[in-house]
């Protein structure tokens, strides 16, 4: 309850600043009005998205966190050097092929990444910069100044935002 409580709070206090820009002129008001919503509804869907992506992911992953117990009983001193050289050179082989192998998975991460990107809690919003964009030019209110402050205020309110509610 708190955590809406202080939401609110937020918001109006921004909103109130925010009223003040009708005193220089309606344009500027919704210019920076319509960037402001934007960016904040884009960067609290994108951390939302890939919340939820990687909550989905942890779910499904085995965590082992097993260490080579058997090599530190071993070789308490790290005495057989010559040994460790060897080691160095195999993982240098091991980091190559490590790679190239990632190298393969490009497509397959991306497709496993899609999820997030394609996300409605991501396109709605993109949706609404895009519309919002097209209806202050159209009707000749675009104000392009205040627009990019709002974009960036939107973006740093929507990630203080998101941060107190999903994170």
């Amino acid at each position: 309850m708190t955590k809406i409580k202080n939401s609110l709070v937020l918001i109006l206090a921004l909103q109130a600043g925010v009223l003040l820009l009708w005193l220089i002129s309606k344009a500027v008001f919704v210019s920076f009005e319509v960037a402001l919503l934007s960016g904040a509804l884009i960067t609290m869907g994108s951390l939302y998205a890939y919340r939820n992506m990687i909550r989905s992911r942890v779910e499904h992953t085995e965590i082992d966190d097993s260490k080579d117990v058997i090599d530190e009983l071993e070789d308490p001193y790290d005495l057989y050097e010559e040994e460790r050289e060897e080691e160095i050179t195999d993982i240098k082989q091991m980091i190559k092929e490590e790679k190239a192998r990632q190298k393969q998975q490009i497509v397959h991460n991306t497709v496993k990444n899609g999820a997030a990107w394609v996300s409605m809690y991501r396109l709605l919003p993109y949706a609404f910069l895009i519309l919002g964009f097209l209806g202050l030019q159209n009707n000749h209110s675009l104000q392009l100044i205040p627009y990019m402050v709002g974009l960036g205020v939107g973006i740093i309110t929507g990630y203080v935002l998101a941060r107190k509610w999903f994170l």
